[in-house]
């Protein structure tokens, strides 16, 4: 087997094992031991491909979001709705409490290499939200004075500019709650003038 091939495959695995484990017990009472015997391979090898159970978490959101954006290329229809379903079933399956809000920050902030990844990723989804950004203009969803570029940077600085402040707040509104007030304004917001 190609080596390449085999590096992916094990990767997969532990994003697959990751994702069953973190469903059945919760983020917090995972372990990357745990991760790593039901992906098959040595707690070593976890850290081959992934710096801490963290930056895996930032990795599935993104690989979750990149799914979940290329699905509504192809679907016909109104797209604001289903991309305010997007960004609360973001919110609904990675569910995440204050602390380890701020840890995944620390983690994508903490070094240059985290940083680089995180912006590669944002930049791929970026390329991936645009095109549905410019079908909604057409469709006459969103306005279409502001450059798609802007209106998707704009999405992205509402939901981590959330994340962050409601990582920071003491008080215990769920994190569902206030991406949906975030996000009603922001559509609101970008809706034809």
């Amino acid at each position: 087997m190609n080596r390449e091939l085999k590096k992916e495959q094990t990767r997969l695995r532990i994003k697959e094992s990751a994702l069953a484990l973190f469903a059945e017990h919760g983020y917090e009472s995972t372990t990357v031991e745990a991760i790593a015997k039901l992906a098959g391979v040595a707690k070593g090898t976890f850290f081959n491909y992934f710096s801490s159970k963290d930056d895996l978490l930032c990795e599935l959101q993104g690989v979750f979001a990149m799914s979940e954006v290329e699905k509504l290329k192809g679907t016909p229809g109104p797209l604001v709705p289903r991309l305010q379903l997007l960004i609360f079933e973001l919110v609904k399956r990675f569910e995440m409490n204050k602390s380890l809000t701020r840890a995944l920050f620390q983690a994508m902030l903490g070094t240059d290499a985290a940083l680089a990844a995180h912006n590669k990723l944002l930049a791929d989804l970026s390329e991936a939200v645009l095109p549905l950004v410019h079908r909604a203009q057409e469709n006459g969803e969103i306005r279409k004075d502001m450059p798609a570029e802007m209106l998707a940077q704009q999405a992205f600085q509402s939901y981590f500019g959330t994340l962050i402040i409601w990582s920071m707040e003491t008080g215990d509104e769920p994190l569902d709650t206030r991406m949906t007030m975030t996000f009603e304004l922001f559509f609101k917001g970008i809706a034809p003038q």
